[in-house]
């Protein structure tokens, strides 16, 4: 937990077994090949490591798809066929990085690290490669490396040097952008994303992750768009790189993509209450009408937050969001409060709605809260979490709406089943009293505040109320 690892399970164990076995025991095969290829091959050498090198695609292909948990996706829109010898940048995230280019074309070789090289099988493999060491310095490879060039091979690097925890591009290194220089090639920069997420930073457990390798179009040694020298064009591509890292991440990371990290958070936490996340997070389809509602930064505060299920969510999916979650019952602050992924900008706190104070706030959640309490209460809140409202800030209210008559026959059903059948919830001693739209409304106007409806349900009485300290154009 301290390292903020996943929790193991006995698929994932599984998983991660037979994938290490494959890496193992493909490793120790494709080193048989490089000693009859390269080492005691006495016909053509330069023959025999390519076809040493297109054993190590083969394997490197077999590894990453013989992970049938993990999705596969590669962007390539201008076709990049790597005919064209090129320096290829690449993002760092995992492990499986390095297979993951690998398995892209055989005529790769590849910049690697001294704890690489000294590895038993792999450093084997990597020598017999001509996979150069980083750490000797661009500058005493390049005459080696110009040669392979001069073959069609390419050089991929990873200028970062380390892998990232969490998936930022951090700073490039010179000598890609040195090496392009000095040989006259092109830059080929490709971003990975998602092996950072399958195959974590210093962990071996393999999750169900989704991996999209895109191409970007190729920069030509004379295209001066991101600079004349080395020192500059590091600069660039790195800035460049980073951008388009972010687009993909926009694009892929919907709300949906946190799911299994959400599930992750509560096993061992009791197998019913593990099914009833489960059960609830696809019934809220994931969140996402609530995530979609809300800004994507500042504070929100989660009132009743429970188990903190929707608390999580949204922090993974807006990573400049300060989330509080309150909840008047306490063991489910407890459960919220020890989730492997909880750190300082997501926390919980068992407190009385009705007696905290409250500060200001960008987003307030009310999910399925307000039945709890009495009439009067659920004014007197509403109007408190309205002055508490930061410019532009938005109140969600989502509850049954006791005014659409024959739907809310299904919310009083759905009720019964968790307050008094599977006894998720705590009923207070006067019961439950559902809020009347109208109410809503009312409230919102007295204060001058926009209100919207939002009602997609078929068989129950939930609406949402989306509420906005901003002025209504007229």
């Amino acid at each position: 937990i301290q390292k903020n690892y996943f929790p193991w399970t006995l698929w994932g164990f599984l998983k991660t077994l037979f994938s290490q076995i494959w890496f193992l025991t493909g490793s120790i095969i494709v080193s048989i090949l490089g000693i009859i290829f390269v080492k005691v091959n006495p016909f053509n050498q330069e023959k025999g490591r390519y076809w040493f090198h297109v054993a190590i695609a083969r394997f490197s292909k077999s590894l990453i798809y013989i992970m049938g948990n993990v999705k596969k996706t590669i962007v390539n829109p201008l076709s990049e066929n790597f005919q064209k010898p090129a320096i290829i940048i690449c993002n760092h995230q995992s492990e499986l990085d390095n297979f993951l280019m690998m398995m892209q074309y055989p005529k790769l070789i590849l910049l690697t690290n001294d704890r690489v090289r000294s590895a038993p099988v792999s450093g084997a493999i990597a020598r017999m490669a001509d996979y150069y060491s980083a750490s000797a310095g661009i500058e005493n490879s390049l005459p080696a490396i110009e040669k392979k060039v001069e073959q069609g091979y390419s050089v991929v690097i990873f200028p970062e040097g380390t892998r990232s925890a969490d998936g930022a591009v951090g700073r490039f290194h010179k000598g890609a952008f040195y090496l392009a220089e000095k040989l006259n090639l092109d830059i080929l920069p490709v971003v990975i994303h998602g092996s950072g997420y399958t195959l974590s930073k210093n962990d071996i457990l393999v999750k169900n992750g989704k991996i999209t390798i895109q191409y970007l179009p190729r920069i030509t040694p004379d295209d001066t768009k991101f600079g004349s020298g080395y020192r500059e064009r590091a600069k660039s591509v790195r800035q460049y790189i980073s951008r388009e890292y972010e687009k993909l991440r926009a694009r892929l990371e919907d709300i949906s993509w946190f799911r299994e990290q959400l599930f992750y958070n509560y096993i061992y936490k009791g197998p019913v209450l593990e099914w009833y996340m489960r059960v609830k997070v696809r019934l809220e389809k994931d969140y996402k009408p609530i995530h979609n509602l809300l800004p994507q930064k500042g504070r929100l505060l989660d009132l009743g937050c429970g188990y903190g299920f929707m608390s999580y969510m949204l922090h993974f999916a807006a990573g400049d969001r300060d989330i509080l979650g309150i909840d008047y019952d306490e063991e489910k602050i407890g459960v919220a409060a020890h989730c492997f992924s909880r750190n300082t900008r997501i926390r919980f706190e068992y407190a009385d709605v009705m007696k905290i104070s409250l500060e200001k706030y960008d987003g307030i959640i009310m999910a399925d809260m307000l039945h709890y309490l009495t009439p009067e209460q659920q004014s007197s809140l509403i109007e408190k979490c309205l002055l508490s409202l930061n410019e532009n800030g938005v109140l969600l209210i989502r509850d049954g709406d006791k005014d659409l008559q024959e739907k809310h026959k299904g919310t009083e059903l759905t009720e019964f089943f968790s307050t008094r059948l599977l006894h998720f919830n705590k009923t207070a001693e006067t019961g439950l009293s559902f809020l009347s739209g109208s109410m809503i409304t009312e409230l919102a106007d007295r204060h001058g505040f926009t209100c919207k409806r939002i009602d997609e349900t078929k068989y129950t009485s939930n609406v949402i109320f989306v509420i906005q300290n901003q002025p209504r154009v007229s």
